[in-house]
């Protein structure tokens, strides 16, 4: 049976493509390319391929100019982005004057804690506990 196998992508729209690319460049450190078509922005991550070992280019993560308003505070969706050290990672934002909503939550699979994109798109920065 056909099963989802991981995150081929994230696309968000944005009424400021640029503003929100750079966002997320200077804020989280994600390296945004132009798009060839002038508007759009993204960039490719390079995961392993479990079953094979080999290295693949995905999965993606593009920010789209929006071609029609959009709500007022985010789109009903969080992106969740894999960091190697939380409490550091946070530290960093805070000193960008990225505000961390609520507690950070900490169990046995992990470290998780939630900041809003330039946008107010909600970002969720996860570190996995590896036993």
């Amino acid at each position: 049976m056909a099963s989802v196998q991981g995150i081929g992508g994230v696309f968000i729209d944005s009424l400021d493509a640029g503003r929100l690319a750079r966002w997320y460049e200077e804020v989280l450190g994600i390296p945004m390319e132009a798009h060839p078509n002038g508007r759009d922005y993204f960039h490719v991550f390079t995961t392993r391929d479990t079953e094979r070992g080999d290295l693949r280019e995905n999965p993606g993560f593009a920010i789209y100019q929006a071609e029609e308003p959009l709500a007022e505070r985010g789109r009903g969706f969080t992106l969740n982005l894999r960091v190697d050290d939380l409490d550091g990672f946070l530290e960093m934002l805070k000193s960008k004057g990225v505000e961390v909503e609520g507690e950070v939550l900490v169990w046995e699979r992990g470290k998780h804690a939630w900041v809003r994109d330039a946008d107010g798109n909600r970002v969720e920065v996860y570190e996995e506990v590896v036993a």
